[in-house]
């Protein structure tokens, strides 16, 4: 996906490589991707510039948004020709309850680390062997990296998805790593004594730091949110990423910026005690 705002104009688009889902409904997953579109660049949009963003033929994008209007899920502009979602849309998943997920605090916390680092900052869940970015916000820096919403990437082999894992046995995580070599179509390996040390770093020091491990010259610090943040029991994780050189850098700096806001917005005070902290690494 390309660059929407003005904003990232100068930045490193990353689109890093994605798993075949042969199993999707095209249709389906294009309605989904246009509403990510929305929630990215927030304001009305023309067929031409979703088209254009998403990669997806004019013709298809078209009458897509004309079944989305016709079933309410967008408003259209004629004279502006230009499209946006309905409060219809706004209203979808009210009933689920409040929260740090449903009232903003989540949101909130991932703007803060994101103008406090200018790098960008993810939010992701666990989806199956996946950890799937639900949320991204843009990094402002000097030099950021954008990147897409809705990115999967191998729950072994990322920063967020080994963030996921901080609690789970070692015989499953080896199993995750089993089932990731013999679904893999490239050839590219998993190597389970890189994610064990991953993993013991986790444990200690309350964050993962992956150099390059999906992206060469990416770097992103993951660390796994409190329990409890939806209704149901699923486990979420925050990531800062950008460039590698940069973010080994700023190590220190990026940790303790994270730590004050997961603890400042999700009263988890017994977060910030840890070795960077105290001057350990």
């Amino acid at each position: 996906m390309k660059p929407r705002d003005e904003p990232l104009r100068n930045a490193q688009v990353v689109v890093d490589r994605e798993p075949q889902l042969p199993t999707l409904v095209k249709s389906a997953a294009r309605v989904l991707q246009i509403f990510d579109f929305f929630d990215e660049v927030q304001r009305e949009a023309k067929v031409q510039e979703i088209a254009d963003q998403l990669e997806f033929p004019q013709s298809s994008t078209s009458v897509l948004l004309r079944s989305l209007v016709e079933m309410g899920f967008l408003d259209h502009d004629p004279q502006a020709r230009t499209f946006l979602p309905s409060p219809r849309v706004a209203l979808l998943g009210h009933w689920l309850g409040q929260g740090p997920m449903r009232d903003g605090t989540i949101v909130r916390m991932l703007e803060e680390i994101a103008a406090a680092t200018g790098e960008s900052v993810v939010l992701a869940t666990r989806n199956g062997l996946y950890a799937q970015d639900v949320r991204v916000i843009q990094g402002r820096g000097a030099q950021p990296v954008a990147l897409p919403q809705g990115l999967r990437r191998l729950v072994v082999w990322s920063a967020t998805g080994l963030a996921l894992l901080r609690d789970e046995p070692d015989d499953l995580v080896q199993a995750l790593c089993r089932r990731a070599n013999a679904e893999a179509e490239d050839g590219a390996a998993v190597d389970p004594r890189t994610v064990a040390a991953h993993l013991g770093q986790l444990r200690r020091e309350g964050y993962v730091f992956s150099r390059g491990l999906v992206t060469p010259g990416l770097g992103s610090i993951a660390m796994p949110l409190p329990a409890g943040l939806d209704r149901g029991a699923r486990l979420f994780a925050i990531a800062v990423t950008g460039r590698l050189a940069d973010i080994a850098a700023r190590e220190r700096e990026l940790v303790s910026a994270m730590r004050r806001a997961i603890a400042r917005h999700l009263s988890a005070p017994a977060l910030l005690t840890n070795h960077m902290d105290d001057g350990g690494a």
